[in-house]
């Protein structure tokens, strides 16, 4: 038997990786980002197949990571996490700097960031997970701790992206027929209170998404 809840006990960062370069750039939030060795310096990076950024990485060989310290803006969070690269520049008015690969590399709300060239690539079924060799760190910031995933669900009442590498498939409930003052996205973790929005979520059009990410209606569950 699988218990889903034994994964939630497991500990993780918050990280940005981006790839590509002045012309086309991207990233995504990723809390799978991990050392692999130290000598050679080595750093590996999971990543869905179906996100945009991974394209980017094939082509480029090379990524940046940015760890997010435990204040970081939700709107971040948000650009990174739940939107699509293929949809929107989540790079434009960012604060980035391009490494010595043209990879960019983002500063906003980060304490430290890592510049990797891909040595090798691992085929985990829907995820690939690049491993590259570390070519240059800069420390931003040492008085801000690094946020953790934990903090992230808790302070900013997100949940895992649908191709994050820990999202769960929650089962579908009645509880999305039934009337409500609070409603919550059932991907991302967004609450759409009928009090502070103004208009109920009932009368809602079946075509409205989640503001967050882009989530349907139905995705929606009564709390």
């Amino acid at each position: 038997m699988i218990d889903t809840e034994a994964f939630k006990r497991m500990s993780y960062g918050l990280y940005v990786v981006c790839s590509g370069n002045q012309k086309n750039g991207n990233g995504y939030i990723s809390n799978s980002v991990f050392q692999v060795t130290a000598r050679p310096a080595q750093i590996a990076a999971c990543c869905h197949k179906d996100n945009h950024t991974t394209g980017i990485i094939e082509k480029t060989g090379s990524f940046s990571i940015s760890v997010l310290h435990n204040e970081a803006k939700t709107s971040v969070i948000d650009k990174f996490g739940y939107q699509s690269g293929a949809d929107i520049d989540k790079l434009k008015e960012m604060n980035v700097e391009y490494g010595g690969t043209g990879v960019p590399i983002l500063l906003n709300e980060a304490i430290a960031w890592m510049e990797c060239k891909v040595v090798k690539t691992v085929d985990a079924g829907t995820h690939l997970i690049f491993i590259g060799e570390v070519l240059q760190t800069e420390l931003l910031d040492e008085t801000k701790p690094a946020m953790t995933y934990a903090e992230f669900k808790e302070k900013k009442q997100r949940t895992a992206p649908s191709n994050a590498p820990t999202h769960i498939d929650e089962p579908e409930s009645s509880d999305t027929k039934k009337t409500g003052d609070k409603y919550e996205c059932q991907q991302c973790g967004f609450v759409y209170e009928n009090e502070k929005e103004g208009t109920p979520f009932e009368e809602l059009p079946d075509d409205w998404k989640c503001p967050v990410c882009g989530a349907p209606k139905s995705k929606f569950k009564a709390i």
